[in-house]
């Protein structure tokens, strides 16, 4: 099964999902870079997994606005190569993909211990630099495992 995740916004990432094995990509900065990533994995192919927008407390209008706008450049390039998409709300995979993590801690914190649980050797930093995972590509990599269970009847 091949899976396509993003987690938008300035911060997010792409997960490619494949056979079990991720491959993460920064969320690119243009709309053309999107595109071309989409066509370098054979869109088609692919059933695409899209973190749903919504407003953040303590997000400033001008960050709302950004994130927004990337959101709907993603989904306009999906429409425009015709690739099959599903929006999912961040409650509904992380009700999911946390089961069996501790109920004590952040979001974040649950999402990192869910992703080493059930992906134990996939790096999860951005760069050789960074000291910690990224959020990014942990929520990435999470939105394409459900997305898998979505489309194999497991979820």
């Amino acid at each position: 099964m091949k899976i396509i995740s993003f987690d938008p916004g300035q911060k997010g990432a792409i997960c490619i999902l494949l056979h079990g094995k991720a491959t993460f990509y920064p969320m690119p900065k243009t709309p053309d870079e999107i595109s071309t990533l989409m066509i370098a994995y054979g869109y088609g192919e692919y059933h695409v997994f899209v973190e749903k927008a919504q407003a953040m407390p303590k997000n400033g209008a001008v960050g709302m606005f950004n994130y927004g706008r990337g959101f709907g450049e993603i989904l306009g390039i999906l429409a425009y190569h015709k690739a099959p998409f599903t929006l999912v709300h961040p409650r509904t995979w992380c009700k999911i993909m946390h089961q069996g993590t501790s109920k004590d801690g952040t979001a974040k914190d649950r999402s990192l211990s869910a992703a080493k649980r059930l992906f134990p050797n996939t790096n999860l930093f951005r760069s050789l630099r960074c000291k910690k995972p990224d959020d990014g590509f942990i929520d990435a990599l999470l939105i394409a495992e459900y997305g898998r269970r979505v489309m194999s009847g497991k979820a």
